[in-house]
């Protein structure tokens, strides 16, 4: 989402150096164990075919609950939370990159900075959990964050 930022977060990454999986969701009805497979799918494809990747970020946010247990079952490791902005709109919700930037997505930024809509559009502070995975494991000691042990579904702290 932000390109430019990954050098705050692995000391000395370019951008062409690291991804970030973003807004993954499969339904509940898809066969056990569809996220993790899907995220070691892709894992195996961008050890494959983009050599340069050294590590992969992702965020889980808590509307979906478990605070991101399918990165820490990929073996993902855990960097800390931090609180975001979500908008709602009709049933659907938007991070907060999408209202203040219009090249993040035309769509969700016209809807929610539409007049019309100012009525209907609900607000949401939540918290966003950080999740890196290091493809090339030596990357982890230039990583500028501090790791955390895992927070578990049950445990709200």
């Amino acid at each position: 989402m932000n390109p430019a930022s990954c050098g705050s977060v692995v000391k000395g990454t370019n951008k062409n150096e690291y991804l970030e999986l973003n807004r993954m969701w499969i339904d509940d009805e898809c066969i056990k164990y569809a996220e993790s497979q899907a995220i070691s799918y892709s894992i195996k494809f961008i050890k494959k075919k983009l050599k340069k990747i050294k590590w992969i970020q992702s965020f889980a946010d808590e509307r979906c609950g478990g605070f991101g247990i399918v990165y820490q079952a990929c073996s993902f490791d855990f960097f800390g939370e931090h609180n975001n902005k979500f908008w709602e709109l009709d049933g659907e919700t938007f991070h907060n990159s999408i209202k203040t930037s219009e090249k993040a997505g035309r769509r969700g930024y016209n809807l929610l900075n539409n007049p019309n809509n100012k009525d209907r559009i609900i607000k949401h502070e939540l918290r966003q959990f950080r999740y890196i995975k290091f493809i090339d494991k030596r990357e982890k000691k230039n990583c500028l964050l501090e790791q955390k042990p895992y927070l578990k579904h049950y445990n709200n702290d």
